[in-house]
């Protein structure tokens, strides 16, 4: 309170204009403060924000990898079962040449 002694001793002397001016100046300081105070918080919460987005990103990624690999498994799969599936309908498809040779030969 070294600013408020000194106001109230200079009051007389300096008037109203002079008070008004010191306390003034005493808000301005106060406010720079308070705003040094705010970019900073602002920093860090930018870089907390920038760590939590790299966070999800890498999650994200690494689920997508993985949703990529399971989808490549099924996509083996059906491959695999359209080709079994081909080869019964050959062997059916034999099978009815053969017993429809079968029938016109007898």
């Amino acid at each position: 309170m070294d600013i408020g002694t000194g106001l109230l001793t200079a009051a007389p002397q300096l008037g109203v204009a002079g008070v008004l001016v010191a306390l003034l100046a005493y808000v301005l300081r106060h406010a720079s403060a308070d705003r040094s105070d705010y970019r900073a918080a602002l920093v860090a919460a930018e870089q907390r924000h920038a760590t939590e987005l790299d966070r999800m990103q890498q999650a994200h990624a690494a689920e997508i990898a993985e949703l990529h690999a399971r989808l490549d498994s099924q996509q083996k799969q059906i491959d695999e079962l359209h080709r079994l599936l081909d080869d019964e309908r050959r062997r059916r498809w034999r099978a009815e040449d053969v017993a429809a040779r079968a029938r016109r030969t007898t």
